[in-house]
């Protein structure tokens, strides 16, 4: 009985996937990234960085769909004490799945909100001519946030093509420890072209 249900859910679940056509390939492309500091010692400014990776989309209905992805993804920011003459960078490595809920309110146009779990790979800090120190233990190893983008997929000849802009941001600071009494959080901005297989 319980093998026949479960090849019935799998015959379903293949079905349906068939029928939604289900969609995957790779995305790519820069970012802006700071950490949003609540401390008046330090002042924080976007810095430039990169994404890829790959993702798998799902529609649901005719407007509606839903969008998994698995990414790479270099951040940081730039840093400045405000009471001495100096500044810096932060340079940090996630591993991103964002799982998004898309809805397409005009033509190919789409907007789209979810939920983002990171993985820390790797965080350095350098300040003026010194040397990069290794600073991931003063961060959680994950990190939570909220996406939000709006997107557009091109036709005819391009219907393959999609292109996004997206802004992410942690729901609880990131630290570990307080940095002169102060929490940090992560903000993302993120402009890049995805490929259907």
């Amino acid at each position: 009985m319980h093998t026949k249900l479960l090849a019935a859910t799998i015959l379903l679940l293949i079905t349906s996937f068939s029928r939604a056509q289900f969609s995957f390939g790779p995305k790519a492309g820069f970012n802006l990234s700071k950490l949003s500091f609540s401390n008046g010692d330090f002042k924080t400014s976007f810095k430039p960085g990169f994404y890829f990776g790959g993702f798998a989309h799902y529609p649901l209905a005719e407007k509606m769909s839903l969008q998994g992805e698995l990414l790479y993804s270099s951040e940081g920011t730039k840093e400045k004490r405000t009471n001495a003459n100096i500044s810096g960078y932060i340079t940090k490595s996630y591993l991103h799945v964002p799982v998004l809920f898309q809805y397409r309110f005009y033509d190919n146009l789409y907007a789209e909100a979810g939920v983002q779990l990171g993985l820390l790979l790797s965080s350095k800090e350098k300040w003026g001519s010194g040397n990069k120190n290794d600073i991931k233990k003063y961060y959680k190893s994950s990190d939570f946030r909220l996406p939000v983008g709006v997107g557009y997929n091109f036709k005819d000849n391009l219907e393959k093509l999609g292109v996004n802009i997206r802004y992410s941001f942690s729901l609880s600071h990131i630290n570990t420890v307080t940095v002169g009494g102060g929490n940090l959080k992560n903000q993302v901005i993120s402009i890049g072209a995805q490929y259907r297989l």
